[in-house]
C-alpha cells in the first residue's frame, strides 16, 4: 500500500505526524505537478487532485477505483475489495 498526493514531501511528513504515524510509503506527485494524478484522471483543472482510491494488482491491472467527495475511505470496504481480488 502507498499513497500519492501533489503535496510536497514536507507536507507528507506533517500529515503523517498529525495522524500519529503512517506505516506505508507516501509518494509526492509534486513535480512535475500532478503527473501521476493526471495519468489516473484524478487531477482537477484547478491543479489539486480528486480524492481517490485505486487498487492495482501485481500485474498492474486496476481492479478497483472509487472517488470520494470528503473524508477517508472505510477500511471495511477496501479490505472487502482486496479479499475479492485475492480470492479471484
Amino acid at each position: 500500500m502507498l499513497s500519492v498526493s501533489v503535496d510536497s514531501v514536507f507536507s507528507h511528513k506533517a500529515f503523517a505526524e498529525k495522524m500519529g504515524g503512517i506505516n506505508f510509503p507516501m509518494l509526492s506527485d509534486f513535480y512535475p505537478h500532478g503527473a501521476v494524478c493526471a495519468t489516473y484522471d484524478c487531477l482537477r483543472a484547478e491543479g489539486y487532485p480528486k480524492r481517490a482510491v485505486f487498487i492495482i494488482d501485481k500485474q498492474g491491472i486496476v481492479r478497483f477505483t472509487k472517488l470520494y467527495d470528503k473524508g477517508i475511505p472505510e477500511n471495511k470496504e477496501l479490505l472487502a475489495e482486496l479479499d475479492k481480488i485475492n480470492k479471484g
